[in-house]
C-alpha cells in the first residue's frame, strides 16, 4: 500500500515537472531566494528561471511594485569603495556584498544609482567622461558593461527601469554640447535596441540643474534645479518637459531639497526650510500636474529617543539644520509607509502615520551630518535601495 502511494506521488510530480506551463506557474509563486538556488538543479530549470519573460511575469503576478528589503550606504572612510548594508525585513539576511569586485574587471566599482532592483555603476577612476559604466543586478550578481560614451563632458547618467512595464532598461546620459555655448544634449542607451543614440535635440538648462541626481518614475527621468525651473524627460515621447515645483518660501532664493526619490511607484520630495521637527513629504500627481503633501511626519518623539538630531543654538544661528538626513521613503501595499533617517551614523525607521520608530542599524560615520554636503545627492547622505529582482542585464 505504501509503495503504491509513493508511486502515485512520484508519477504526479513527474507529470507536473514535465508540463512547462504548469511548472512555470508553480515557480512564479516561489520566493526569489528559492529560485536562485533552483537555478543549479538542471539546465532546464536554469533556462526557465533566467528567461527575461519569467522575471517580468513574476513581477506582474504579484500585482504591485517590489518593496525594498534593505539599503546600502557607501563607507566614505575606506581606501577602496565599500558599503554598509541595513536590513528592512524582520528576518534579516546576509548583505549581498560589502564591495563590488568582479573577476573579469580590473578596477572597483562605485554605485551611482539604484532603480527598482538594478544598480547603475561606474569604474572608480577619473571623472564622468572617462569612466566605464555598468548595469549590475545585486540579486543575481550579473553585470553588463555599457558601450563607451563619445568624447565630451558628461554631466550625469540616469537609469530607467520598471519591472512592471518591461524587463528592459534604458540609460540617459546628459552631455555638454561642444558646438553651442550653454547647450546640452541627451544620449540614450536601450538594452533592447543597443548603442547610444541622440534624442531630444539641443536644449538649454540652468547651471543649478542636478543632472547627476535624476530620478526615474512614471516612464520619465526627472531632474531638479535648486534655483530655477526643473525638468523631466518623457521616455515614450523622447521629449523634455517642465517639471512644476512647490513654491520656495518668500525671502529665500534657493530651493532646499532634503530628499528626492521614487519608491512604491510614487515620486517623493522633501524640502526643509525651517529647523522644525516635522517633515512634509510631497508626492507628484500621476499626470505631472503638481505636488501634494501626502505625509506629515512628526519627528518630535524621535528626537526624544535621539536628542543628537536637535539643532543647537549655534546650528540654528548659522542655518545648519536639520541634524539628520533622509535616506529613503519606503512604501508597500501590506505595511505602513516609513521614512529612513540617518542620525550621526544611526539608521532609524519612522512610521509616517503612527510615529513609531526603531533603530535599524549602524553605519560608518565620519561627519556625514556636518554642514558641508559631502555627497552627490541632494541630502547629506548617499543611499541605494536594495530590491530583490531576477531581471537579466
Amino acid at each position: 500500500m505504501l509503495s503504491s502511494k509513493l508511486h502515485r506521488t512520484s508519477t504526479a510530480a513527474e507529470l507536473v515537472l514535465s508540463n512547462d506551463d504548469l511548472f512555470v506557474e508553480i515557480l512564479l509563486r516561489l520566493p526569489i531566494r528559492s529560485l536562485l538556488r533552483f537555478k543549479s538543479v538542471s539546465k532546464r530549470w536554469l533556462s526557465i528561471i533566467s528567461n527575461p519573460n519569467f522575471s517580468h511575469r513574476r513581477t506582474i503576478s504579484h500585482h504591485h511594485n517590489p518593496t525594498p528589503s534593505g539599503i546600502f550606504f557607501p563607507r566614505l572612510n575606506s581606501k577602496s569603495p565599500s558599503f554598509d548594508f541595513v536590513n528592512f525585513t524582520t528576518s534579516p539576511s546576509r548583505p549581498p556584498f560589502e564591495s563590488l569586485n568582479f573577476p573579469d574587471e580590473k578596477h572597483e566599482f562605485l554605485i551611482l544609482q539604484s532603480c527598482n532592483g538594478l544598480f547603475l555603476c561606474s569604474s572608480n577612476n577619473g571623472n564622468y567622461s572617462i569612466r566605464d559604466y555598468y548595469i549590475h543586478n545585486p540579486t543575481t550578481n550579473h553585470l553588463t558593461k555599457l558601450p563607451e560614451l563619445q568624447e565630451g563632458r558628461v554631466f550625469g547618467l540616469n537609469l530607467a527601469f520598471d519591472p512592471l512595464r518591461s524587463s528592459d532598461y534604458k540609460v540617459i546620459c546628459i552631455r555638454y554640447s561642444e558646438a553651442f555655448l550653454n547647450a546640452y544634449q541627451i544620449d540614450m542607451y536601450s538594452s533592447v535596441t543597443g548603442p547610444w543614440r541622440r534624442v531630444q535635440g539641443l536644449f538649454s538648462a540652468p547651471l543649478s540643474m542636478r543632472f547627476d541626481c535624476g530620478v526615474y518614475w512614471n516612464n520619465a527621468v526627472h531632474w531638479i534645479s535648486t534655483l530655477e525651473n526643473s525638468l523631466y524627460f518623457d521616455l515614450c515621447e523622447e521629449k523634455l518637459h517642465e517639471l512644476p515645483m512647490p513654491r520656495v518660501p518668500y525671502g529665500l532664493e534657493e530651493r532646499r531639497v532634503e530628499y528626492f526619490g521614487n519608491c512604491g511607484g510614487n515620486l517623493h520630495l522633501i524640502e526643509v526650510y525651517e529647523a522644525e521637527m516635522e517633515l512634509n513629504v510631497y508626492q507628484m500627481q500621476d499626470n505631472h500636474s503638481g505636488w501634494f503633501v501626502k505625509y506629515r511626519v512628526d519627528l518630535r518623539g524621535v528626537s526624544v529617543g535621539f536628542p543628537e538630531m536637535i539643532p543647537s543654538v549655534m546650528d540654528v544661528d548659522m542655518g545648519f539644520f536639520p541634524k539628520f538626513s533622509v535616506a529613503a521613503i519606503v512604501e508597500g501595499i501590506d505595511q505602513e509607509a516609513y521614512v529612513v533617517l540617518e542620525v550621526e551614523g544611526k539608521i532609524v525607521r519612522v512610521n509616517v502615520e503612527s510615529g513609531r520608530f526603531e533603530r535599524l542599524g549602524q553605519i560608518e560615520n565620519d561627519g556625514r551630518t556636518s554642514e558641508v554636503p559631502i555627497t552627490v545627492g541632494f541630502g547629506r547622505i548617499d543611499a541605494f535601495l536594495y530590491i530583490e529582482n531576477l531581471a537579466c542585464v
